[in-house]
């Protein structure tokens, strides 16, 4: 049993008897966790790759270990993305890692009406390295194969244009609106009605989406939900939403 765990980043070096780690996670292993020649370490590539290796070099700026073992996961299916409008201070934060552990595939950040976030290019550039970050951390914490794509932030209605479209797709918005379903009886009338092959959750800002901004995810095939008899917090709402759907797609195995 490996007793640490690191991400394979873009600047490790991997070939199928060596890995070489790149300079933050070396820094990491061995100046914050301790670890020394012979210990044993789990590399994630967050991609379905899980190694066992051991360390032959304790380097701070670049590990070296060797391979001793490999096995493949294979993704979870239907995939599911979450479209999330970002909300303001840490919360974003908290909402990828969520996302990553319970196993989504993507995450699509938009800017919304209600939203109150304004980010200069500079600012966004910094959040997104951020948010790569959170997810990478999410995974070496629960040990998980996959991390989730993060694409590239953008207002709602042009996520909602370039996201390709699928008849077999399940769409759900958690709605507050009067007229939204309740999540299980969306989520039975679909397992009856049609195959799906992905499932798409949008989550809004605690202000909610707009009335047009509704109108758009209508207009995209998203089904509005509710979440109980309770308003949450966005966070919440997202952790809410995913662990129900995420139990429904084991349902389909």
């Amino acid at each position: 049993m490996a007793h640490y765990r690191s991400f394979l980043l873009p600047g490790a070096q991997l070939d199928p008897s060596t890995a070489v780690l790149d300079a933050r996670e070396s820094a990491h292993l061995v100046r914050v966790l301790r670890a020394r020649v012979g210990s044993r370490v789990e590399l994630l590539d967050g991609a379905g790759q899980i190694y066992q290796a051991k360390i032959e070099v304790a380097d701070p700026r670049a590990v070296q270990l060797s391979i001793v073992d490999c096995r493949s996961v294979a993704a979870q299916s239907p995939p599911i993305q979450l479209v999330q409008s970002v909300p303001k201070g840490k919360a974003m934060d908290l909402i990828l890692r969520m996302a990553t552990e319970i196993g989504v595939e993507s995450i699509q950040p938009v800017f919304t009406s209600h939203g109150e976030v304004q980010l200069s290019a500079a600012r966004l550039k910094a959040k997104q390295e951020k948010w790569a970050l959170q997810l990478v951390e999410a995974c070496k914490q629960c040990g998980l194969p996959y991390r989730p794509q993060l694409l590239a932030p953008q207002r709602l209605e042009a996520a909602l244009t370039t996201q390709a479209a699928s008849a077999s797709a399940l769409r759900l918005v958690a709605s507050l609106e009067s007229d939204s379903q309740a999540l299980y009886t969306c989520l039975q009338q679909a397992q009856q009605s049609q195959q799906v092959d992905s499932i798409v959750i949008a989550v809004g800002p605690e202000g909610d989406f707009s009335t047009e901004e509704y109108a758009l995810l209508r207009s995209a095939g998203f089904q509005p939900v509710r979440l109980g008899q309770q308003v949450l917090r966005a966070e919440t709402a997202v952790a809410y939403l995913l662990s129900v759907v995420d139990q429904w797609r084991q349902s389909l195995l």
